[in-house]
């Protein structure tokens, strides 16, 4: 009791160390944080404009977000609006990645460094906060309050809309005792049927995605696809009990992979679920287990190297984050 009341300790010290470090962080050193303090200036005038265009458009440009920066911006200064969210949403999401399991402290701390978790509180603010509130809702004890925290995070950012359609279509398949064979071939075709239409789809809603990401292309660069088809692949060597506990985290692995060269936002969809993903892979067993750790070395490896050398390791640079 002792040892676990000290490591709850150690958490809440290492969250709010690891919140306090990221929200000093300058804030005008990272791309588009001009963005964010538009926001934190103008929300009030942003929202009147989806409001004008109708409940449609309003509903899917994220109102939670715009409601939180004006009522922030009426107590803070715009730049200590971004130092609050970034402070709320870092302390949040390593409070609850570190106390998933103390056995696996320095892993569960590397994973916080890793660029894909530490971007969402460093440039895509909306996001991380999205992901802090997402991971209240994931862990809390209470069922009607995670339906409204998951709520509230498609309210903060628009890539919750996908993740919930994912966790409402892997909740059918489960009910329907289908195998994981053949929820996998259905999560690939709902995959590819995003991946084609989904920024279509986007446009008729009024998403300001549509008009974002319709002149950029899809990320090719393979590396990321090979190494999350390599973790695929230990989902299943782990056996079909592992895959029915973590099946949403599965599927989520699946539909990134299958929208991996046809939708070019679906990285960010990913990444608002990563840390789900990593929590499950602490199940594996065996030599799996060591497959995985190994890897994901690697990749931190892979994916540090070339920023150390670059402005704000890479976040200060346009087009490399």
């Amino acid at each position: 009791m002792f040892e676990m009341r000290s490591y709850n300790a150690l958490v809440y010290i290492c969250a709010i160390c690891y919140g306090i470090a990221l929200s000093s962080l300058s804030v005008d050193a990272f791309v588009d944080r001009d963005n964010y303090l538009v926001y934190a200036r103008s929300s009030y005038e942003i929202a009147s404009f989806y409001m004008s265009k109708g409940i449609g458009p309003l509903f899917f440009n994220e109102p939670i977000w715009l409601a939180v920066n004006v009522t922030m911006a009426a107590l803070l200064s715009p730049e200590n609006v971004l130092r609050s969210i970034i402070f709320f949403s870092s302390s949040v999401t390593a409070f609850f990645v570190l106390r998933n399991n103390a056995k696996y402290f320095i892993f569960l701390v590397f994973i916080l460094l890793l660029p894909q978790v530490l971007k969402n509180n460093i440039i895509h603010l909306r996001q991380g906060f999205a992901i802090a509130v997402f991971l209240c809702g994931w862990f809390s004890g209470h069922k009607n309050v995670r339906y409204v925290l998951f709520f509230l995070a498609c309210m903060i950012h628009s890539s919750f809309f996908i993740v919930m359609f994912l966790m409402i279509l892997n909740a059918l398949l489960i009910k329907l005792r289908l195998g994981a064979e053949i929820r996998t071939v259905v999560t690939i075709i709902s995959g590819v049927f995003v991946g084609v239409l989904g920024l279509w789809i986007a446009g008729l809603l009024g998403a300001r995605q549509a008009n974002e990401y319709t002149s950029n292309g899809a990320a090719v660069s393979g590396l990321a696809f090979v190494f999350w088809a390599a973790v695929a692949a230990l989902f299943f060597l782990q056996g079909k009990r592992f895959l029915y506990e973590n099946s949403f985290q599965y599927s989520i692995i699946i539909f990134y992979l299958s929208t991996y060269f046809l939708l070019p936002v679906t990285a960010r969809v990913f990444e608002s679920v990563i840390l789900l993903v990593f929590l499950s892979l602490l199940g594996l067993t065996s030599y799996r287990k060591y497959l995985f750790i190994s890897a994901l070395s690697i990749y931190f490896v892979l994916q540090w190297v070339p920023r150390l050398i670059l402005p704000g390791f890479g976040w200060g640079v346009e087009n490399y984050i």
